[in-house]
Parts: C-alpha cells; sequence; structure tokens
C-alpha cells in the first residue's frame, strides 16, 4: 500500500526550487533563500545534467510557505521524462546510507513535492553530515534508474535553519490519514493491479476478497480485506506465504470513510465480541518462525488492533 496519499493535505510551494531557476549558473553548494512574502522559507541544492541528461537540471530541497509544515521539494528543467508525471518515487542515498522512500507528486509543470515524514527524520541527521548524496527515480519499472549526484556542502547549515522557522508536520495526523481510504477495496485492489503489471501479470478477484465485520457494535459496516483472494497471473503467491495470506482490517469512519487498523499476515479472521477479532496466525506471531497455527484475540486500542491482554 502506498505509504503516502495523495492530495496530502498540505500544499507546500517549492519557492527554494523556483527560485533555483533565477540568476542562472548552477549552485555548487545549499543555498537557503526566504522569499518575498512573510513566511516563506527555503534550502535547496542542483545539480546539472551530464552525458544523455545533457542540457537538463534537477533541484532538490526543503521548504516551507506561509505557516505550512517544512516539505521536501523538487524540480526539473529539460527532463522530459519528468515533465509529463504526475507522481515519482525517489530513493536518496546519503553515503552508503539509503533514507525511507519519497513519494512526490506534482505542484506544477516540472515542479513536485513530497510530505516530510516521521521515518525521513534519521535521513535528515545522514543529509547534515554527509559530503554527497545520489538521487535515483526510476522513468519504467523495467529500466534502470536515473542517477543524480549532488554536494552537501552546506546542508547541516540550511537544514537546521529550516528546522528553526518551518513548524514541523503532525505526524500523528499524518499518519493517520495515511492509514485512512474512502474505498479500501477499490485502493487494495489498484495497488495489487499496479504491482502484478510490473510482472506482466494480470489480477482476478476470488471469492473472499472482502467480508463486512462488526468491528465495534457502532452500527456502521466495518470491512476485512483477504488480499490473498486477489491472484496475480504472473505470481499466484504475491501476498501469500506459509504463514498464510496479506489481510487488512478498517474501520468505518462517521465521515463515511475506513481507517485501516490492522495490516499483517494471518490464516483468517473470525469475529469476536464487540471491539475484537480472533485471528488465525502462524510462524512468529505464534512465538517463533514455524509455529502454530495459533489463534489470538485482538483488540481494538487506540485506533488500531492489538493482542488482548
Amino acid at each position: 500500500m502506498r505509504a503516502v496519499k495523495a492530495g496530502f493535505a498540505t500544499r507546500v510551494a517549492v519557492v527554494a526550487l523556483a527560485l533555483a531557476h533565477v540568476a542562472g549558473g548552477a549552485r555548487a553548494d545549499w543555498t537557503y533563500q526566504a522569499g518575498p512574502e512573510e513566511g516563506r522559507h527555503a534550502g535547496f541544492v542542483c545539480a546539472e545534467g551530464t552525458g544523455e541528461r545533457s542540457g537538463e537540471r534537477l533541484c532538490f530541497g526543503l521548504s516551507c510557505n506561509a505557516g505550512s509544515a517544512l516539505a521536501f521539494g523538487m524540480s526539473a528543467e529539460g527532463a522530459a521524462d519528468l515533465l509529463a508525471r504526475s507522481e515519482v518515487d525517489v530513493q536518496i542515498f546519503a553515503g552508503p546510507r539509503v533514507l525511507a522512500p519519497l513519494r512526490f507528486h506534482t505542484i506544477g509543470l516540472g515542479t513536485f513535492e513530497a510530505p516530510l515524514e516521521e521515518a525521513h527524520l534519521p535521513g535528515l541527521e545522514r543529509l547534515k553530515a554527509g559530503a554527497r548524496m545520489e538521487l535515483r527515480y526510476w522513468e519504467a519499472y523495467d529500466a534502470p534508474p536515473a542517477v543524480w549526484s549532488f554536494p552537501l556542502t552546506g546542508s547541516r547549515t540550511t537544514i537546521e535553519t529550516l528546522e528553526q522557522v518551518c513548524p514541523m508536520p503532525d505526524f500523528a495526523a499524518q499518519e493517520r490519514a495515511a492509514r485512512t481510504e474512502a474505498d479500501p477495496g477499490a485502493t487494495v485492489l489498484a495497488d495489487m493491479r499496479e504491482a502484478c503489471a510490473v510482472l506482466g501479470g494480470e489480477v482476478t478477484v476470488g471469492a473472499g476478497y472482502t467480508t463486512p465485520i462488526d468491528l465495534d457494535g457502532a452500527g456502521a459496516e466495518d470491512l476485512a480485506l483477504n488480499h490473498g483472494a486477489l491472484s496475480c497471473s504472473a505470481a499466484e503467491d504475491l501476498v501469500c506465504g506459509p504463514a498464510g495470506c496479506l489481510r487488512s482490517v478498517w474501520q468505518a469512519q462517521e465521515d463515511g470513510q475506513f481507517l485501516r487498523v490492522f495490516l499483517n499476515t494471518a490464516q483468517g479472521i473470525a469475529a469476536e465480541a464487540p471491539g475484537s477479532l480472533r485471528f488465525t496466525f502462524s510462524g512468529s506471531l505464534c512465538g517463533r518462525v514455524g509455529a502454530g497455527p495459533c489463534e489470538q484475540v485482538w483488540s481494538l486500542q487506540d485506533g488500531e488492533m492489538a493482542p488482548a491482554e
């Protein structure tokens, strides 16, 4: 499932990257700039393309705008493979260490933003301490990645300045939003089709994919999804293994959306008392690898299913 959803609530104007297009030449180091409007802050670094990418330019950085939360930004000039993209999955290496993945969404032609998540905080420290970073994105699933190299000179001062003047995201609200869907069945099916298509296959929806359940006794219809009922013709066991198949449980919310309260491998899910479910597990969730099967009752605790005490 996607770690970050399109339409992230905070629409940060990535001014840093727009500012990078003025004044001509390439910037060798990280640069901090405040825009003409109060509260607009940005830090960025740019690189010029070489070889097959001669004439292209890519900028990467962080920014906030008028009180919005700190976020990542990226912009491209002359890169045809990026100009028409609505989203770009990016992997960043600081030295030998990889940062948590970034999913950028377009906010303008060749200009993108990605939310800063709690998982990225250790990566920010590595960006401050490193000498160079490498940014990779894929033009196609079966093609080698496009690779850009940036210096990290000045990154510590720039990022620490931004941390002082830009508010951090509400990570708890951000995490909950990432677990909320209007139609969980359609979202999981779309993700499965995307993963299967990479392997050259198609998805067939089998019996038992969606099961209505009464998770909390509130009257609204909650859902249990058996991801294993989605069969990929190129890899039948794409989400299944000896311990069972990937399953998820979704609690209906007052606004009509669904909150994911469970995502793990299980052999079965059965209704228990309101607020509880009986899971059949095998393997490590039964105490050790290869153990089981075993049954456990899990209860709804602070918006997530957890083993009942």
